[in-house]
């Protein structure tokens, strides 16, 4: 028999500069097809929340891992909008401002730019939930309605550090005596004790004590009129990845469907 004859491939290769050009195109076509796929499956939206706020706006487990609350249905809900995973950073009331400035977390929400040390480090939302403040007395007492002439006299319950402006003038001139505590529990005791003739709390705080300690609901009267009313807002970090266009569209659509009105009246919260 004589001897197979073997057939080599022929390649037929395109000039150097032609083939240089397809290799850059399919580098290119791969390297984008690999981000999409990796941010479709990564998309991550890091949330700072305040360690030390609990029910109606955080609810913890017996781990301090979040678990509930309003912020954590608000911000869940938001994630989805925007196609993003959220995770969850608790941070002291020190140290949170500066983990969103630099960049540890992308977005924390119930804050203000009134409350911020540096807000124009941030990018703000639009306005979300309100937080409403109101004035608390023993419910033996008459109930207090006019702000500030009524509270003019009295000793008063506030947070330390907290700023009042709407009785700057009469805390300065001692028309009105300020009692300063540090925790909300801390005032309820104080009033209760006589050390204070009224206290001011937001709606929230003020819920959340009753959902800890119901029997004690009885024992006090909130003012129907708010002392204040702040519109929050969510503070977005300029180093995160996350735009504001898409935070804010993901919020205008809550306000449409009327998602954040049904989650404030979950917790007890009022708008007004």
């Amino acid at each position: 028999m004589g001897q197979q004859r073997q057939y080599q491939p022929v390649i037929t290769r395109p000039d150097g500069k032609r083939h240089l050009r397809l290799v850059g195109a399919l580098l290119f076509f791969c390297l984008g097809s690999l981000s999409v796929v990796c941010q479709a499956h990564d998309a991550q939206l890091r949330i700072a929340i305040y360690e030390n706020l609990d029910y109606p706006l955080n609810i913890f487990d017996k781990n301090h891992q979040l678990t509930g609350g309003l912020q954590k249905e608000f911000t869940d809900l938001l994630a989805k909008k925007i196609s993003a995973h959220a995770s969850y950073v608790a941070y002291s009331r020190r140290r949170i401002e500066n983990a969103v400035i630099q960049g540890e977390a992308d977005l924390m929400c119930y804050s203000s730019p009134g409350w911020f040390d540096v807000p124009k480090e941030v990018s703000w939302s639009l306005p979300t939930f309100p937080q409403v403040e109101r004035v608390v007395v023993m419910a033996d007492k008459p109930g207090l309605e006019n702000f500030p002439q009524q509270l003019e006299g009295k000793k008063l319950a506030v947070q330390l550090g907290y700023h009042y402006p709407q009785i700057g003038t009469q805390l300065t001139e001692g028309k009105i005596r300020r009692v300063d505590l540090t925790d909300v529990p801390g005032m309820f005791r104080m009033l209760h004790l006589g050390g204070a003739d009224a206290m001011i709390s937001s709606d929230s705080e003020i819920e959340g004590y009753f959902k800890n300690y119901p029997d004690k609901r009885a024992l006090y009267k909130v003012s129907k009129t708010a002392f204040s009313i702040v519109h929050t807002q969510c503070a977005l970090s300029h180093k995160s990845g996350w735009k504001i266009e898409q935070i804010n569209a993901a919020i205008q659509s809550m306000l449409d469907n009327g998602d954040l009105d049904k989650i404030m009246r979950r917790y007890g919260l009022s708008s007004r």
